[in-house]
């Protein structure tokens, strides 16, 4: 089997409810690297901002923010001043938030370098929405996912069913289009299929066969 050495990254970007933290965890573990949650550490921001009422002046709190991700059990969790809160970045209120926080230029500034630095020290797959783009413009292996955005807004309500928080699928739909909006219309950092991405529609495939697919694109890398 194909090993991977510290410096080697599968970049993978897509809109909201694509399946990307799915499809990459999956990629991680049949390849053998390291999983990056890099919207994690753009909630945990998001998180910060909500819980102090910052949202609109979050660029004066950043020194207060301290983030790491750690892995307990074969599982990324993400701390916040010391504070685990992995499960709590999950509602739908937070990833609302964090559409806003994304766009802003100085969060953007401070979580690069840790999400490049992270990359140069272990071979890893991150996701996100401008990994290919800005984040890692170097990997090796650029896949952009995409569906349509029906078949994305279910999966945004089943899995908020599965984590037992109330849904309602007309604003889920609403929201998730606002949200294609806001991440392809920003200034900083737009949304985009990356130079030499390779496009997959995951609309009628399963997880586990796109991560199939892009591991065996990486392993002809």
């Amino acid at each position: 089997m194909k090993s991977f050495s510290p410096g080697f990254a599968i970049a993978i970007d897509g809109p909201v409810g694509v399946g990307k933290s799915t499809t990459a965890k999956l990629v991680a573990k049949l390849l053998g690297i390291t999983y990056i949650d890099t919207g994690a550490l753009y909630r945990a921001v998001a998180y910060f901002a909500v819980q102090n009422q910052v949202l609109d002046t979050v660029a004066d709190y950043l020194q207060d923010i301290n983030i790491q991700l750690r892995h307990i059990d074969e599982e990324q969790r993400i701390f916040l001043n010391g504070q685990d809160i992995s499960d709590e970045i999950r509602t739908q209120a937070i990833a609302d938030a964090t559409s806003l926080i994304a766009a802003n230029l100085a969060v953007r500034q401070k979580l690069l370098p840790i999400q490049q630095k992270i990359a140069q020290e272990c071979a890893v797959v991150m996701d996100g929405r401008d990994i290919g783009s800005k984040v890692l413009p170097w990997a090796q292996l650029k896949i952009y996912l995409d569906a349509d955005v029906e078949i994305r807004a279910r999966r945004r309500e089943q899995d908020l069913i599965n984590r037992g928080q109330p849904t309602d699928f007309t604003q889920i739909l609403e929201e998730t289009k606002l949200r294609d909006h806001r991440d392809q219309s920003r200034e900083i950092s737009p949304l985009v299929q990356a130079i030499g991405a390779i496009r997959v529609d995951t609309g009628n495939m399963t997880p586990l066969e796109v991560a199939e697919e892009i591991c065996r694109l990486a392993r002809s890398n």
